[in-house]
């Protein structure tokens, strides 16, 4: 199924399962990818155009300085998998859980993520335009060097944010996640008596 320097086009790719490898230069356009397990790859030169990927597993996939263009994940396994300093343009993520991931140092132009799990995901240094996360958990998430002016995250949950104080200005979040974002940057509650 996979090999290096292909391109996958206009193709509906079912239950498949492929232990680790490593390929380079895949071009993946107009396909659909449905049960489809490929954990554990790492993917140099890999580009992503109109696809769809659904109840996937590409969790510890290696993505780096990827392209994902107008690219669905609908119900994918995408623990720990790296996009560092990938582009995701047009993209969604719906009821994914994405875990352990990094976003580090990557692109995210009109992105949107519902209904994900993305506890203790990486998103440091990331450049973003329209970036919308709608009900996810980011527990212990990491933001740092990010800036989250504009970034409402008020549907979202978490218990602790990792995140750069001077780049917060205009963050939006719901009364409760204020007290959880005053408290990472140090304020100190005191308690009616």
């Amino acid at each position: 199924f996979l090999e290096d320097e292909m391109m996958i086009q206009n193709q509906f790719i079912q239950d498949i399962n492929y232990p680790s490898d490593s390929y380079s230069s895949i071009v993946f356009e107009k396909s659909h990818f449905k049960k489809v397990n490929l954990p554990s790859h790492t993917f140099n030169r890999f580009e992503c155009v109109d696809c769809l990927f659904e109840s996937c597993d590409l969790s510890n996939v290696e993505l780096i300085g990827a392209a994902f263009h107008r690219t669905i994940f609908k119900n994918c396994k995408l623990t720990g998998i790296n996009f560092a300093e990938s582009l995701l343009q047009n993209c969604q993520f719906i009821d994914c859980t994405i875990n352990y991931a990094s976003f580090n140092f990557t692109q995210l132009k009109r992105v949107v993520f519902n209904n994900c799990q993305l506890n203790e995901s990486e998103f440091c240094d990331i450049k973003w335009n329209h970036l919308e996360l709608n009900d996810c958990q980011l527990d212990k998430s990491n933001w740092v060097s990010t800036s989250l002016t504009k970034l409402n995250l008020s549907s979202c949950q978490f218990e602790r944010l990792n995140l750069s104080p001077d780049l917060i200005k205009g963050f939006i979040v719901n009364y409760e996640q204020a007290i959880t974002v005053g408290l990472t940057l140090g304020l100190v509650l005191d308690e009616p008596r």
